[in-house]
């Protein structure tokens, strides 16, 4: 596909998918053995179901979701996002050290991720 293409694949996924919610999208844009590398997770998350898991992970958590798009470069079949997020918690959180009460907390973070797409669908993501 074309680069264009495939830049909307990838803000599809973050506008759409983790910004509003839609799990439904997942399929259409994750190829089914799609692998997730990211610095929260020890191992790699793998397949559709790890994928919807991170999507409805952050409809869990926040009561308001935002990515913004900064930079959105491709090249063959690798696109990659600077963009930060921007969510309000509405649960409480948990972490290695406890149970914290963050209810109504802003949150905001940066990252840069790097996907690889084949055959029109995300089949690996490095964040």
């Amino acid at each position: 596909m074309s680069i264009a293409f495939n830049k909307q694949i990838v803000r599809r996924y973050f506008e759409e998918a983790l910004d509003e919610g839609k799990v439904g999208l997942i399929e259409e844009l994750f190829a089914e053995d799609c692998v997730i590398y990211r610095p929260e997770s020890l191992k790699p998350i793998l397949g559709l179901n790890g994928i919807r898991s991170i999507v409805l992970g952050v409809t869990e958590r926040f009561s308001l979701f935002e990515s913004r798009i900064h930079d959105i470069i491709a090249e063959g079949d690798r696109v990659v996002c600077r963009l930060s997020h921007f969510g309000t918690y509405k649960t409480r959180w948990t972490s290695r050290i406890g149970e914290h009460s963050v209810e109504g907390m802003k949150v905001q973070w940066d990252a840069i991720a790097i996907f690889r797409l084949k055959e029109s669908k995300i089949s690996e993501e490095w964040v």
